[in-house]
Formats: C-alpha cells, sequence, structure tokens
C-alpha cells in the first residue's frame, strides 16, 4: 500500500540516551516495515549511531525527552502530516499498511498504545492546535501528562488503543543504565503539580502555574 494514502503521510521518530543496543537491531526491522517512510533518530547520547535509511539526529547534550519529540515533530511535519514517536527500547511489530489503516479509522485523532506513551501516533493538527511539549520536564517523565491534560483543555480526545501495542515492551529501560532519571521522575512529579494544581486526573488550573 502507498504511503500516500488518501493523502496520510507518514514519518517516524525515535529518541534515544543510552540504549542504542535495544533500538539498533530493530532498526532492520523498521526498514524492512516502513519503506519509505521518513525516519528521524535524535540521539541525545552522542552514542555514535549510524544507519543509512535514518536521519540521524546527533546532540552534545541530552536535551531530554520532550525537546527531543518537538525537534523530531518539526522535521516530520515538514513533508509529513502525521507522526509515529516510539520508544528506543520497543519493537512496535506493525506494518506502514497497519498504521494507515488505523489512522484512517480515527482521522486526525491523537492515539497511543494502552500501557502508555511507549508508542503514538500525532497528526500535524493536533500539534499545531496544542503546541510544543512542555520542556521544563527535563530530562524525561511527565511531560506526556501534561500534554494529554493540554489536549483535554483544548477538548482534543485521546484514543487509547491496542492496535498500537508493541511486539517488544521493555517499560523505560533507559533507567537501568541511569538511575538519575528515577528520581528525575519525583521532581517532574512535584513540577507537575505546582504548573496543574493536581496530579494527573485531578488537575485544578485552566492555565499553567494558574496565572
Amino acid at each position: 500500500m502507498e504511503r500516500n494514502t488518501l493523502h496520510i503521510k507518514i514519518g517516524i521518530g525515535i529518541p534515544t540516551y543510552n540504549r542504542f543496543d535495544l533500538l539498533q537491531p530493530n532498526l532492520f526491522l523498521y526498514s524492512r516495515d516502513f519503506i519509505d517512510t521518513d525516519l528521524f533518530i535524535v540521539d541525545n547520547g552522542n552514542q555514535g549511531i549510524m544507519f543509512t535509511p535514518a536521519q540521524i539526529l546527533t546532540l552534545e547534550k541530552n536535551i531530554g525527552v520532550g525537546a527531543s519529540w518537538n525537534l523530531m515533530l518539526k522535521k516530520i511535519f515538514e513533508n509529513n502530516n502525521y507522526a509515529l514517536i516510539l520508544n528506543d527500547d520497543i519493537y512496535l511489530g506493525k506494518k506502514i499498511h497497519e498504521i494507515i489503516a488505523l489512522i484512517q479509522s480515527k482521522p486526525d485523532k491523537f492515539i497511543r498504545a494502552t500501557p502508555d506513551w511507549c508508542a503514538f501516533i500525532i497528526p500535524k493538527s493536533v500539534y499545531e492546535a496544542v503546541g510544543d511539549f512542555d520542556e521544563i520536564f527535563y530530562p524525561a517523565y511527565y511531560e506526556d501528562k501534561s500534554y494529554e491534560y493540554r489536549m483535554k483543555l483544548k477538548g482534543i480526545p485521546i484514543i487509547v488503543s491496542p492496535d498500537l501495542n508493541p511486539y517488544q515492551y521493555s517499560n523505560s529501560r533507559s533507567a537501568e543504565k541511569d538511575p538519575t532519571l528515577l528520581e528525575n521522575r519525583k521532581k517532574n512529579k512535584k513540577l507537575f503539580i505546582e504548573m496543574w494544581g493536581g496530579e494527573p486526573e485531578r488537575e485544578k488550573f485552566k492555565k499553567p502555574f494558574n496565572k
């Protein structure tokens, strides 16, 4: 099936910090699963990634998950109207025609996997309506929860679908190599509460920091 079916053009983005060892074998599978599809990799750990079909964005320092998503989405949306964002420690196990079919069944909708944001599809229209991910949640955790709430404030539905669940799911393996990431989860949870007036699903503020 052609990538431009019903004007659907998909680009793929994968941020990685310290688990290219998990991503590397899956890249060859993705090159088979997503033929003629733009693929961007943000290398936050300067891991020396080389993979010809992909556009590698190598950074001197870790800019964090939110900033990485923003960087990839801007690149993807230059030539595509949908972005499929994946964790570096999963293998999705879907073909391009399956992703297109999922989008066709839920056009112009934000879709994520049922476990969490390990895999999600965001239309360009949603990104333009909601804006950038909050980069203050550095380096990781709660940037996704904040975006979910911001979509809710905009009246944009969030589709949680098992059709986007990965074939292999590792559940944030980056923390195995860098335990400080878990410390940042606590810090960012506190920041989220300050920003939105409560924990996820208990937010009170309509504007960040109630301002």
